[in-house]
């Protein structure tokens, strides 16, 4: 039987499909639906103001994949999708874009009662490792904890908390934010994907998604890219710590050609990746980065 490659929700191509249509109802719904649920906006209209998906340049992805809005109030809304990263260098970065944001609105002698507030949305696929909060708030407050004249308001949604909430009180007793948190953050292998309007949305839109030959390798390219990134991270963390050691040599090239096996075909069974040698395993990590077919990928063990 041949394996599906799956997309994750939250990643950047996939997640601007889902929202930024300004003709398609049913992104405007998802889009509504998101704003509304994170922060304290009321939108009555939306409009996103980069809709276009540009193919075959995922590398610059932060200045195209990020979906950047206007409600009928003016207000700014920003919405990233971050799927790997430092939380201190990705705040840094972040409170970047709103500033920059912010002063744009204006130019020399303008009238800065006319600025807008610009609010930010990360979903962040990590836990809230300071707080174990699922969506963390920064704004500009006053000594008494006051941010009504702030013009930035930043919410960080860290999807994987969605784990811990379960286990503390139930599917079936999530609120908005977190049962968009879980459809995001378990994709289309969601056990409750077609229990909401939200999730029903997205289905249809991920299957449309991934009948895109264009789209889903593009996006499929950028999880590759991401992957390389965490695996270099993590290299460089153990480096030293099994160099030379052939068992160690081995345990190590067996997780990476597992875990990116899982990423690409979540449902599988990886039994047949048990007791493998250190080449067998290096190989079919490297068939795997080159989108080898699964059948080309068995015949590294005989099967």
């Amino acid at each position: 039987m041949k394996e599906k490659i799956t997309i994750p929700f939250y990643n950047d191509l996939l997640f601007k499909y889902f929202i930024s249509d300004n003709d398609d109802k049913e992104s405007m719904y998802l889009l509504k639906t998101v704003i509304e649920s994170v922060t304290p906006l009321r939108c009555q209209a939306l409009y996103v103001m980069n809709s276009e998906l540009i193919p075959s340049r995922y590398k610059e992805k932060k200045a195209i994949l990020n979906v950047r809005v206007q409600t009928d109030e003016g207000e700014f809304v920003n919405i990233e999708v971050q799927s790997t990263g430092m939380f201190e260098s990705l705040h840094k970065r972040f409170q970047y874009y709103v500033f920059k944001n912010i002063a744009t609105q204006v130019h020399r002698g303008d009238d800065y009662r006319k600025i807008k507030p610009v609010y930010m949305i990360i979903l962040f696929n990590d836990e809230d490792r300071r707080h174990h909060e699922l969506v963390r708030k920064y704004s500009n407050c006053d000594e008494k904890q006051d941010d009504s004249g702030s013009l930035y308001f930043m919410y960080y949604v860290f999807l994987k908390e969605i784990n811990r909430i379960i286990k503390e009180k139930g599917k079936e007793n999530l609120n908005d934010i977190e049962e968009i948190s879980y459809l995001i953050e378990k994709g289309n292998q969601c056990d409750r994907i077609n229990m909401t309007k939200v999730g029903r949305i997205m289905k249809r839109k991920y299957d449309q998604f991934m009948e895109d030959m264009n789209l889903r390798e593009e996006a499929w390219a950028y999880e590759k890219a991401e992957f390389d990134k965490q695996i270099h991270y993590a290299d460089g963390l153990a480096k030293g710590l099994a160099e030379g050691l052939t068992e160690g040599e081995t345990k190590k090239s067996k997780s990476q050609a597992i875990k990116f096996y899982q990423k690409k075909y979540p449902e599988s069974d990886i039994q047949w990746l048990e007791d493998l040698t250190e080449y067998q395993y290096d190989q079919i990590f490297k068939k795997l980065i080159e989108d080898a077919s699964l059948e080309e990928i068995k015949k590294i063990i005989g099967d």
